[in-house]
């Protein structure tokens, strides 16, 4: 009947959301260290999901959607890219095989959550730091 169209989300806009969000996360990045792998080269799996959720939250703030892949596979791939110039394609090949890993879930979910509560919410002062806090040499998770 009336079914709403929704806007075409086109590749200009799509690099300028991807820039917006690696540079949110880039704070995070750096203060955690400036990997998402643990010593021994190894993804750490929470940190990954975590990009990915803060992402999807990022793109469903502004009505674009994660799971189409013409927004979702090349917005997570800038936002790596940026963020991790040289690993994008691994990273990213490391979230498609783990999508349903159990610590790549939870880092979907907490990264979503964070975007939500520092974002989305009036008020809110400072800058999340869940990812800094997974990363960090000290951090609350192995790979």
């Amino acid at each position: 009947m009336f079914w709403k169209r929704k806007k075409a989300f086109d590749d200009e806009q799509k690099t300028k959301v991807a820039d917006l969000i690696a540079e949110m996360l880039a704070v995070q990045v750096g203060i955690g260290g400036g990997s998402i792998e643990n010593a021994e080269g190894q993804i750490i799996r929470k940190a990954i999901g975590y990009i990915y959720g803060f992402a999807d939250c990022a793109l469903r703030n502004i009505g674009q959607d994660m799971g189409d892949a013409s927004v979702g596979v090349p917005v997570i791939y800038q936002v790596l890219r940026r963020l991790f110039p040289d690993k994008a394609e691994k990273y990213v090949t490391f979230l498609i095989d783990n999508m349903r890993d159990e610590r790549v879930l939870l880092g979907m979910m907490t990264g979503g959550q964070q975007y939500a509560d520092y974002f989305c919410k009036p008020g809110r002062e400072g800058i999340p730091m869940g990812l800094a806090r997974v990363i960090h040499p000290t951090g609350e998770e192995e790979a």
